[in-house]
């Protein structure tokens, strides 16, 4: 330990000698490091050891509270099959331990939570009861009313996990939280218990939201059976553009073709974001009413949202395109729009494909080399 090579003892003298005060300085740095240290191996060690006892306190937890599901509640096919005074020893059993310690409370939620998340049918349904029966609803709304944005989410979460209608009153003042995770974690909630509102949040929502927001929204919308779902196109009015980008996404996941018309008179729109994911939908969608339209705005477009286009018209592959990207494919000066032109030619029917590729005049060396990289089977539209 570096206090070993300068003692308390020797630390007075230097400081209080006369010495140079770089001399002092230096000792006493030293000194100060050597406590700093010292202070923080002792918090590391501490912090693990506290981590390795809570962690071993959470495994008894759930090994108890798993023998008395176990034993109790699991090895029934259904609710009604458990003897009502069974139930009511084991809720009782349960309730006691939950009150116990806060290792066990944590424990007897998030096990319910878990088992109703993983597991369907008889299973769930005992779950849920017994949820109910412990009256845990009470601890997921102090959750929701935390002051923490993080409680907030695990309580938001649980009541997804849990299917808790009667939570939403809760739910709904999350909504205007500061903190957009916590609103996020709402709007999931509303979509997954098919709120009547639900899709109210591409309206109201402030502030943009993230990629991983947008994968997570749609993730609540596609993975939810039965929910009524809406003509997304009415969202492109929304000043917030990340709303536009799920939108777009949406439009093509539910095939909403009645939307087209509204993507093409977007592709005017000042956001080259926004209109290359217009491009690649009208592409998605095989819009080949919009080839003319696409064919109009390449020149004005970014080279990146050039490439789009190409791809768009190969995956429509009306024929009507071919020239246009033929074309482009032997003009090309951007690598990028070498790669996109090649490999919309080679997403069209094989016939139409074959005559293309006979009909091309003599090749360069980048040019043929373009061709074989998208003619490999392992490419989709020739980009890896």
């Amino acid at each position: 330990m570096m206090l070993t090579a300068l003692s308390s003892v020797e630390f007075c003298t230097v400081i209080s000698s006369d010495y140079p005060d770089i001399v002092r300085l230096a000792a006493f740095i030293a000194f100060v490091a050597s406590i700093l240290t010292i202070v923080v191996v002792f918090v590391i060690f501490y912090n693990r050891v506290a981590k390795l006892k809570a962690r071993k306190i959470a495994d008894e937890a759930d090994n108890i509270i798993l023998e008395e599901l176990g034993e109790h509640i699991f090895n029934y096919d259904s609710v009604d099959d458990i003897p009502e005074h069974e139930l009511k020893a084991t809720v009782r059993t349960l309730n006691s331990l939950k009150n116990q310690s806060s290792a066990l409370r944590n424990s007897v939620v998030r096990l319910l939570v878990y088992f109703q998340k993983n597991l369907t049918g008889a299973v769930s349904r005992i779950v849920s009861s017994a949820y109910s029966r412990l009256r845990l609803r009470e601890f997921a709304l102090r959750k929701l009313r935390s002051s923490y944005w993080f409680y907030k989410t695990q309580g938001l979460a649980e009541v997804q996990a849990m299917k808790d209608d009667h939570s939403l009153p809760e739910v709904y003042k999350l909504l205007k939280d500061s903190n957009q995770d916590v609103r996020v974690a709402a709007y999931t909630v509303l979509l997954r218990l098919k709120a009547k509102d639900c899709f109210d949040f591409m309206v109201k929502e402030p502030d943009e939201l993230s990629d991983w927001h947008q994968i997570v929204l749609h993730d609540a919308m596609v993975k939810t059976e039965g929910l009524e779902i809406p003509d997304f196109k009415i969202y492109f009015s929304s000043e917030n553009t990340s709303i536009i980008f799920l939108s777009i996404k949406l439009i093509v996941d539910y095939k909403q073709f009645n939307a087209i018309p509204k993507l093409l008179s977007f592709l005017d729109h000042d956001d080259e974001r926004v209109r290359n994911h217009l491009i690649m939908a009208l592409g998605q969608l095989q819009a080949e009413n919009g080839e003319d339209r696409l064919i109009e705005r390449y020149a004005a477009e970014s080279i990146k949202n050039k490439a789009a286009i190409l791809i768009a018209l190969g995956r429509i592959s009306s024929g009507l395109a071919v020239k246009f990207i033929t074309e482009k494919f032997l003009e090309a000066e951007h690598f990028l729009v070498l790669k996109c032109a090649a490999a919309a030619i080679f997403s069209h029917p094989e016939p139409l494909r074959e005559k293309i590729l006979k009909d091309l005049p003599d090749l360069n060396n980048e040019q043929k080399a373009i061709l074989r990289h998208v003619a490999e089977p392992s490419n989709n539209y020739g980009i890896l």
